[in-house]
């Protein structure tokens, strides 16, 4: 009984013999498969690489019986012997062993072997889909092999590669592909051993028989209409004295990488050897000098990296990268490949931001160590480290792709690299300050409605004294001139400036009104305690550091006989950072200033100029404004029942009180009495004498007021009734206890 392989409808190879001359019946060639496929759904289970059996179920509780349809049973590779319509195999609708009456065997992507009894020699083959009917009564044996190389050594294999790439056969293959403006290109040199080896050995167990791209024939088609032509035509490979001997499509179906391709290996017999033809689309390709994506080499380079990498199996962390560097790596691929759509593409490209722009935080896994003591290290996780690190910092994409695959590659290297909870770039820093500050202004009421009224503040080189009261004095905006001391370029490594002023001259105000204007200032427009991170922020941002109330502290610290200075104590030298230094008038010298801060050393080399700016008073303008302000904050926030007096009533109010008009020249003294003015005018006569101790107790008594109203009304929402003056009392011993508590704390 000779076996012959049957002629196979799944090929179409008559068909397409006579499609192929034309490009443009392509269509037709798809009408044919899809009248094939049609055919095939009256088959149940699909061929897979290896052995393939097809028969009839026979178990009556069947489907697949019922409907007398025949059935696949994938054996794979493997040796097997049987017996046509005595041997049973599992049926895959009903899995059951129930398949005894085989009809036919195909052979998908292998090398193989049949035999039937009474045959003198098997029919061996390694095409790469063969189809042999199976005779009832007749003994088969049927092996198949994943398909090998048959060098002897490496060299071997390296030599054959290249005549057969080299070859007429090859070269006619190529010429015909031309034909139809399909772009084929030849590695200009093969694989070099150092490369080949370490594949070898770590992608195939030290086997080089399994190596098929030493040298790799790239098929680059304009459109899939192109990619359907050159795929027939490599598989009509017969008529050019090649063999198909595998064919896998990884253009509709994804392949482990996610990468696009069709690959088919073609056999050349006068060589004894495979050589691999992989064709794809233009827009796919990463080819140099053929490819349209920026920066092909990436996902090749970091495919690479993580190709080799065999994670240590106790460590957790080096586990959750390895998976998350595969996923990133298919990511990046499925934008390339366009896997996903392209209106998704471009969501995540709108994303990006570049390096510039937010400035890349370097890891702290690289912190002490050079490119060379990574490069030549066995670590894996620090070179894919660096190299995320090194392209995120290089890398400057301009079209859609490019920039989705960079927010693909910062995404991965801010939750799986930095830490998902941790800054990445310096614009996070900055994000995560603006947001502390934001809480800490919702929280701090008080200081947000100081703000609201805040008038910027006249300073001068010398403090303010009665004497000049009157006179037409020159000074200069505070805040202004903080900005250009900031600003301005020195030899100095870092810059000190002292504010000083009386108390309630608006020092702390002017602090937080500055730190307001700074961050408006920042060119980004845009915590975590972790001691890596800092030191990763400190050397990659410049700050300003506002050491408000320094006096205040001051006696405490120097009492300490603490062995460092403030500076060094807290590590301020390790900043990129300028200072401004508050405390009030007459109470710190320049000297005490400087003993405290940095000591008398020299080695800082930041003191030889601290300029002390003092603060004025405000002027009638100022006071002006302020009044302004505050009655349109009072309206607006409803602070207390005057809601009706104006600008003009406080004025006029004011000036019929000489000593009180005299004390809001004090931004802090102003604002109390502003709240407590129209309570001040019921309690005493025009023109009396009222003093700082009875504006504080009249504010204090204010502040008592609103909030026993507020406790009142709470208690009365959950309908406890209680004397508001019990409450009052009660709330007032409370408030003085807790005064005296902190005092004593602070000593």
């Amino acid at each position: 009984a000779k076996l012959e392989p049957e002629i196979k409808i799944k090929d179409l190879r008559n068909d397409e013999q006579e499609i192929i001359g034309n490009e443009v019946q392509i269509a037709t060639l798809n009408k044919l498969k899809s009248l094939e496929k049609e055919k095939e759904k009256t088959e149940i289970g699909e061929t897979k690489p290896g052995i393939n059996l097809q028969g009839y179920c026979n178990n009556e509780t069947c489907l697949a019986s019922k409907a007398k349809l025949p059935v696949w049973v994938n054996i794979g590779f493997d040796s097997i012997t049987f017996i046509s319509n005595k041997t049973n195999f599992c049926c895959p609708d009903c899995k059951k062993e129930t398949v005894n009456l085989i009809v036919k065997a195909t052979f998908y992507n292998s090398e193989h072997s049949i035999c039937a009894s009474g045959d003198p020699i098997p029919v061996i083959d390694n095409n790469y889909q063969c189809t042999y009917p199976i005779k009832s009564g007749l003994s088969y044996e049927l092996k198949a092999n994943k398909i090998k190389q048959h060098a002897t050594n490496l060299e071997n294999l390296r030599e054959r590669s290249e005549n057969a790439m080299n070859s007429i056969e090859i070269k006619n293959l190529i010429t015909e592909l031309q034909k139809y403006e399909i772009t084929v290109v030849k590695p200009p040199n093969l694989k070099g051993n150092e490369r080949l080896l370490e594949k070898i050995q770590i992608d195939y167990s030290g086997d080089f028989n399994q190596v098929f791209d030493i040298g790799r024939f790239t098929i680059l088609c304009d459109n899939s209409t192109k990619l359907q032509t050159a795929v027939a035509v490599m598989k009509k490979a017969e008529q050019f004295n090649l063999i198909v001997s595998e064919d896998k499509d990884f253009f509709d179906k994804q392949s482990k990488t996610h990468h696009r391709f069709h690959n088919i290996k073609l056999y050349v017999p006068k060589h004894d050897v495979y050589i691999e033809m992989q064709a794809t689309l233009k827009n796919f390709t990463t080819l140099e000098g053929y490819t349209v994506i920026e920066n092909p080499k990436l996902s090749h380079l970091f495919y690479e990296l993580i190709r080799v990498w065999k994670p240590n199996i106790s460590s957790i962390q080096e586990q959750e990268l390895k998976q998350a560097s595969d996923k990133t790596l298919t990511n990046i691929n499925d934008i390339i490949c366009e896997w996903i759509d392209e209106k998704d593409i471009k969501k995540i490209s709108d994303r990006y931001k570049s390096h510039s722009e937010i400035r890349i935080l370097k890891p702290p896994q690289l912190k002490g160590l050079n490119e060379e003591q990574i490069k030549n290290g066995k670590d894996i996780s620090l070179q894919l480290i660096k190299f995320v690190y090194d392209q995120l910092c290089k890398f400057n994409p301009t079209k859609i792709k490019g920039k989705a695959i960079y927010v693909i590659l910062f995404d991965y290297f801010k939750k799986y690299i930095m830490g998902e909870s941790n800054p990445a770039s310096c614009a996070d820093v900055i994000s995560i300050l603006k947001e502390a500050r934001k809480q800490e202004l919702e929280e701090d009421i008080a200081m947000s409605q100081a703000l609201e009224t805040y008038i910027p503040l006249q300073a001068n080189n010398y403090p303010y004294s009665d004497s000049n009261d009157g006179k037409k004095v020159k000074t200069y905006d505070c805040q202004q001139y903080m900005m250009e001391f900031l600003e301005k370029k020195s030899e100095q490594e870092k810059k000190v400036v002292v504010l000083q002023g009386k108390s309630g001259s608006g020092k702390s105000l002017f602090c937080r009104h500055l730190e307001e204007t700074l961050w408006e200032a920042y060119t980004n427009g845009s915590i975590t305690s972790i001691p890596e991170i800092m030191d990763i922020v400190r050397e990659n941002l410049s700050f300003v550091f506002i050491l408000d109330g320094f006096d205040e502290i001051f006696d405490n610290y120097s009492k300490d006989n603490n062995e460092r200075y403030f500076y060094d104590r807290f590590n301020l030298n390790e900043w990129n950072a300028n200072f401004i230094v508050t405390c009030r008038s007459h109470v710190l010298s320049e000297e005490d200033i400087k003993q405290v801060l940095f000591g008398l050393d020299v080695k800082h080399n930041l003191i030889s100029t601290m300029p002390i700016v003092h603060l004025w008073p405000f002027s009638k303008e100022q006071m002006h404004g302020y009044i302004d302000k505050f009655v349109k904050m009072n309206k607006k926030n409803k602070m207390n029942e005057y809601l009706s007096w104006t600008v003009q009533q406080y004025e006029e109010t004011l000036q019929k009180y000489p000593n009180l008009y005299k004390m809001v020249e004090e931004p802090f003294l102003l604002r109390l009495i502003l709240t407590v003015l129209p309570d001040l005018l019921k309690r005493h006569q025009i023109g009396a004498k009222i003093s700082r101790a009875q504006v504080y107790e009249a504010f204090n008594e204010k502040w008592i007021d609103i909030h026993v109203k507020n406790i009142s009304n709470k208690l009365s929402e959950l309908r406890i009734q209680i004397n508001p003056q019990k409450i009052k009392s009660t709330f007032q011993i409370y408030c003085e206890n807790l005064g005296f508590k902190i005092q004593t704390d602070l000593g």
